[in-house]
């Protein structure tokens, strides 16, 4: 009686556990022969760096070339040329990324050039061409 319970035991723990059915290609997350397709494109890593030595200013004056900066950013997100954007947070010599989605390096600069933080010697932009996933997509607020 104890050898038939600790049999049925046994075998309940296998079927709940799954382990007393072999696992087939369709259970498992990946297998070799399914391989993801990716589309991928050419994009702009713009790496927004500290100007070393820069002058000190006022914080009227820097509030201000601020707001010219994030309507700068705004811009280029709105014209389908910026996919996202935003600041390193610890402070460093790095001081943000902007990913651009124009034809050429050429345009990448235009674009950056066109911002008062990099008009006035604030920061440079420092341009990598970065292969990615076509169809990059940031929304401007998360959904929840």
């Amino acid at each position: 009686m104890k050898a038939l319970f600790t049999l049925m035991l046994l075998t309940a723990v296998l079927i709940c556990t799954g382990s007393a059915y072999p696992q087939t290609s369709k259970d498992s997350v990946k297998t070799n022969s399914e391989k993801a397709e990716w589309e991928m494109k050419v994009y702009y890593f713009v790496f927004l760096n500290a100007v070393k030595d820069r002058p000190v200013i006022d914080s009227v004056t820097a509030m201000e070339i601020q707001k010219g900066h994030m309507a700068n950013l705004e811009r280029m997100y709105f014209e389908g040329k910026s996919k996202l954007a935003g600041p390193f947070m610890d402070g460093g010599e790095m001081r943000g990324i902007v990913i651009l989605d124009v034809a050429s390096e050429e345009e990448a600069r235009e674009q950056m050039d066109r911002d008062p933080a990099i008009i006035n010697g604030r920061l440079e932009a420092v341009i990598k061409k970065w292969y990615g996933p076509a169809g990059l997509i940031v929304e401007p607020k998360a959904r929840k």
